[in-house]
């Protein structure tokens, strides 16, 4: 299996540090991670909060089973105000994913019933909610954090290459009013 994989992000308007982040990579064995993280607020603290998260999905083992994926990120953001994100791994068509507070993730040619977990990384997560789903070679995953405002149609950016997809999403339905981030993943 093949992924190509585009994010595009921008801070808050009047701020210089971002809050969001989202991140791609693969293994040896062809396993796939992708998050994307949303500092809460904007600014130095959401910015560095990110990049405690990031660090963290660097190190981690993509064998690892998503719970401990999860539950490791929810203690290495331990001590910071916090985070909500959406974590997918992907070996083969099999994506299994997790979702804290509100970094959405929409997918079309392919059911993923995805449920976000309450609660806020790195501060409380009561449980985290787990779905598995079978993707297709031509499905199209689209993660977002809140400053992306209003429920992108899929359907307007599917025939766009990923990285002009994001480029559009983000000019249709960015808030200017919070740091705003999108990553598209095509399945080929």
């Amino acid at each position: 299996m093949a992924i190509q994989v585009a994010h595009l992000s921008t801070p808050k308007s009047g701020e210089t540090l971002n809050g969001d982040r989202a991140f791609y990579r693969a293994d040896e064995d062809g396993r796939i991670l992708l998050g994307l993280i949303d500092g809460l607020g904007h600014g130095p603290g959401a910015d560095e909060v990110a990049r405690a998260a990031i660090a963290q999905l660097e190190a981690v083992s993509l064998v690892e089973p998503m719970l401990d994926i999860m539950v490791g990120l929810h203690q290495s953001l331990r001590g910071t105000r916090g985070a909500a994100g959406t974590v997918c791994v992907i070996c083969g068509y099999e994506m299994q994913a997790c979702a804290v507070g509100n970094v959405e993730l929409r997918c079309s040619e392919a059911h993923v019933p995805l449920i976000a977990s309450p609660g806020i990384l790195g501060v409380r997560v009561s449980t985290f909610r787990i779905c598995h789903a079978k993707l297709k070679p031509t499905s199209r995953l689209v993660m977002f954090s809140d400053g992306v405002s209003g429920a992108p149609a899929l359907t307007d950016v599917r025939q766009l290459a990923p990285e002009r997809a994001c480029q559009a999403i983000l000019r249709s339905h960015r808030s200017q009013h919070d740091d705003a981030t999108v990553l598209i993943a095509d399945v080929e």
